[in-house]
């Protein structure tokens, strides 16, 4: 069995703890939409791992790519105050990071998905856990009301920590070399996809929509689940096409 599952369950049953501990400051209604959320969050962290270990991640980013931009586009037509090249950048931006999500997923092998996906996991579901345990600054008011400093700074450091556990499940030289780049990944990953959460919380204020959709129960829509991914895996694929084919090489599917 590969290690992802026994970390995801052991990160997953933290995230469970800790949720259970911040929902005792909260009323009932609160409470509920919170566990609604967290058993969704589990679902669909399912259905993508099992999309990377049988093959069909690829298939799956298309789904995903497909209907967020659906969702995108109808909430941006619904809003009478945004300018058309407002609309427009904002497809356009879409677009581009999309492809290289799309990418990403046809590019690199299961190894490399799985360490990227489990950093981006981790630090989305731990950037809730710990904003809603020790939250009190906030990080982006305009934006997005319920981000906090102590929720980015306990999200990233569990991504840098996600990162250098997973670090051994890539083929590399040697496991200092693989220590040191799952750090460096670890890092990096927290800086993508609160780059992408905060870009997609940044479009949601602009249409004045709290999500982009109402189809996954608690989560919103898939652009609102999958922003940081997208994201992340465009970043990741940029890198590796302009600026690291040689360091990324040994993560790429036989094929390319």
């Amino acid at each position: 069995m590969h290690p992802i599952l026994y970390y995801i369950l052991f990160f997953i049953a933290l995230g469970g703890i800790g949720m259970a501990i911040a929902n005792r400051k909260v009323g009932v209604t609160v409470r509920r939409q919170r566990w609604i959320k967290y058993f969704t969050y589990i679902l669909f962290t399912g259905l993508v791992l099992l999309s990377i270990f049988l093959h069909f991640f690829n298939w799956l980013s298309l789904f995903i790519v497909a209907v967020a931009f659906f969702e995108l586009v109808k909430v941006n037509l619904a809003e009478p105050s945004l300018s058309k090249i407002k609309i427009v950048f904002s497809i356009l931006v879409f677009i581009i990071l999309a492809s290289g999500f799309i990418l990403f997923a046809r590019t690199f092998n299961y190894s490399f998905l799985l360490f990227i996906y489990f950093q981006v996991q981790v630090f989305d579901g731990f950037c809730q856990i710990t904003g809603q345990l020790f939250g009190k600054k906030r990080l982006a008011p305009k934006i997005s009301p319920s981000k906090t400093v102590e929720g980015l700074v306990g999200g990233w450091l569990c991504c840098v920590i996600a990162g250098c556990l997973a670090a051994n499940w890539l083929e590399t030289s040697s496991a200092f070399y693989a220590g040191v780049f799952g750090l460096i990944a670890g890092i990096f990953t927290g800086l993508t996809s609160f780059s992408g959460d905060l870009l997609a919380s940044y479009y949601k204020r602009k249409a004045q929509v709290k999500d982009y959709s109402n189809w996954l129960p608690g989560q919103g829509g898939f652009l609102d689940r999958f922003d940081s991914l997208l994201m992340t895996g465009a970043v990741y694929y940029l890198l590796y096409i302009i600026f690291f084919k040689d360091t990324f090489h040994g993560f790429i599917n036989i094929a390319e």
